[in-house]
């Protein structure tokens, strides 16, 4: 009521005289109180102005538009008049002519924040308007420096174009600003922009308290579930996505979400249904084809498997149009085709990925393919070039050359039926490169083991798979052992490093995958969590001890010391309800009879 208040006490001086008899404020409405006053004062542009204005804040836009109409026909030259006729056109959508109004407003009166403010929330609204927005917003923000909505519009700008470390400074000056002292839809906004940037703890505590204040909210009760699974608290996350749809939250998105929570839990045939309500309700979601499929493989389902894996490219952002336009549909290619039969092989995903999945390219030459050339990632160019039936290897990142038809790498699953026509197992399938190699430092001998404990920290599953260092000291401990890291990347703060006493450093010696390699080769065990050293330790046909979490990634499966995959791979699984202590326990064990062994042997 202030600013209705506040209009009443300012119309007094600019009022036009009139031998009418004026209303008395105390017994009506802001609205009929504005609404009398237009009927006797009718070419009042600041009457006129502020009634339209009234009825926008009633939500009565439409009814708002003709006097804001009016206002403008009156007084062309007054921007205020031209704000408020922008503001009104723009809730009722019709955004060019809203844009056009409040240009003139800025134009006209360029500190009108809230003219700003209006073209900052229309070129949100546009595709590829965020920077646009942004600057909008950004100066509306200065000009009303005691306004939330600015900042909290320019965070929401921010979040579009991934810059999540602005928008949470801006979210947080919004609720500061805020009336309210805890305005849900801000905390909400600010705990999803928290989680994006992998500050998962945060986001739980924000979102908690976003619920606290609306408890009745399923989009905040999804987020919050969403970011409880980052933090490995799968049950909690369902409890969260099953309130969201108690509270009747009815998109698609939170029956995905629940059969993330339900998967998690290796609650394989819950989560399967979970992932088929969505897609009943959004048959063309490719999101959710993708989160079955994985469900899907991991239960050992292969043949539904693979075929909705293929979703896994619908509504990319990043798809080459040459994978649409030149797709393969697994037919020979002559060498009479225009680029002499040649096949395309795109790598996709992971480093690991592309290791595992170049065992199929002999098999194309047995389809008919003439010539089969690989796109891959740059660090592993020298190494892949070491693979049977690879004619050429070439950057993913630089000019292609000549080819017929294109296919990703892991489609070539599917297309041989990985799981149920055996998986080629002609081990090794890759060789350390001649040339390739990094000069070690020195242990106290004995038994020569590489170690990595941490896997990408963006990996969505990065909470389970990687495992703390300080875990590792019993490992660490046993005796006539020398380690070596090969650890590579950033690390998840909470993860750490060993001492550096007791790993030597080799991965930070290698400048690609061929150097990996060599380090792999010299080394007697390769003991590592889910990560690409792992299959290249698998393909170059060396032992591993691979410590997964209860519910791995949908190529081990969800039970099993063996894969087919890798015959080398002894797998070590964490039980659901316990922590990693037994899996390092059991890996102590081994791994003291190993060095046992060694030791005898070189006596």
């Amino acid at each position: 009521m202030g600013d209705y208040l506040r209009y009443r006490s300012n119309l007094g001086p600019n009022m036009p005289q009139s031998k009418s008899k004026s209303p008395n404020p105390a017994d009506m409405s802001d609205e009929q109180f504005l609404a009398e006053l237009q009927r006797l004062h009718p070419d009042s542009p600041e009457i006129l102005r502020r009634l339209a204005a009234v009825r926008l804040k009633l939500g009565r836009a439409e009814a708002a538009r003709e006097p804001a109409r009016q206002a403008v026909e009156i007084a062309s030259e007054d921007g205020r008049c031209h704000e408020v006729l922008g503001r009104v056109l723009l809730v009722l959508r019709r955004l060019d002519e809203a844009r056009h109004h409040l240009e003139i407003a800025v134009k006209l009166m360029p500190d009108l924040a809230s003219a700003w403010e209006g073209l900052g929330e229309i070129e949100a609204a546009r595709p590829g308007g965020q920077q646009a927005a942004v600057d909008a917003f950004l100066k509306a923000a200065r000009l009303s420096p005691g306004n939330p909505r600015p900042p909290a519009g320019l965070a929401a700008a921010l979040m579009g174009l991934g810059r999540n470390d602005d928008a949470i400074m801006a979210y947080r000056s919004a609720i500061s600003a805020w009336a309210d002292p805890n305005p849900a839809d801000l905390l909400n906004n600010l705990g999803v922009a928290l989680e994006r940037l992998g500050r998962r703890e945060e986001a739980v505590a924000v979102l908690r308290t976003a619920t606290l204040v609306r408890p009745d909210a399923p989009a905040i009760q999804d987020n919050l579930g969403n970011a409880l699974l980052s933090t490995g608290d799968s049950r909690g996350a369902e409890a969260s996505h099953r309130r969201a749809l108690a509270l009747g939250g009815k998109g698609m998105e939170t029956w995905s979400n629940l059969g993330n929570a339900l998967h998690r839990q290796g609650r394989l045939d819950e989560a399967d249904a979970a992932y088929r309500r969505a897609i009943q309700g959004a048959p063309n979601a490719a999101k959710f084809h993708t989160n079955l499929a994985l469900n899907l493989l991991l239960a050992g389902k292969f043949a539904e498997g693979w075929r909705e894996y293929e979703w896994r490219w619908r509504e990319h952002p990043n798809l080459p149009s040459y994978l649409q336009d030149e797709a393969w549909d697994g037919g020979p290619l002559p060498p009479d085709l225009p680029a002499g039969g040649t096949l395309l092989l795109q790598a996709e995903q992971g480093y690991g990925d592309t290791i595992q999945f170049i065992r199929y390219a002999p098999m194309l030459k047995q389809r008919g393919v003439t010539r089969v050339v690989l796109a891959c990632q740059p660090e592993l160019i020298r190494l892949m070039n070491s693979a049977a039936g690879v004619d050429a290897v070439v950057s993913e990142t630089g000019p292609l050359p000549p080819f017929d038809r294109a296919v990703t790498l892991m489609s070539l699953a599917g297309v041989f039926q990985a799981g149920i026509a055996p998986i080629p197992a002609d081990i090794p399938y890759l060789k350390v490169p001649d040339g390739a190699g990094v000069a070690l430092p020195a242990g106290a001998g004995g038994l020569k083991v590489a170690i990595a404990w941490a896997g990408r920290p963006t990996h969505g599953d990065d909470w389970n798979r990687s495992i703390p260092a300080r875990l590792l000291e019993p490992l660490l401990a046993v005796p006539g052992v020398t380690f070596y890291s090969l650890q590579r990347g950033a690390i998840a703060e909470r993860l750490g490093r060993p001492p550096a006493d007791k790993v030597l450093e080799a991965a930070d010696r290698c400048a690609d995958f061929a150097d990996t390699a060599a380090v792999v080769g010299a080394m007697d065990l390769i003991i590592s969590v889910d990560t690409a050293v792992v299959h290249m330790a698998g393909a170059l046909g060396k032992p591993v001890w691979l410590l997964l979490p209860p519910v791995p990634d949908f190529r081990w499966l969800m039970q099993g010391e063996t894969t087919a995959w890798y015959p080398s791979l002894r797998l070590l699984r964490k039980g659901l309800d316990a922590g990693w202590e037994p899996v390092i326990a059991e890996v102590v064990t081994m791994l003291r009879q190993a060095s046992a062994k060694v030791a005898v042997r070189d006596m």
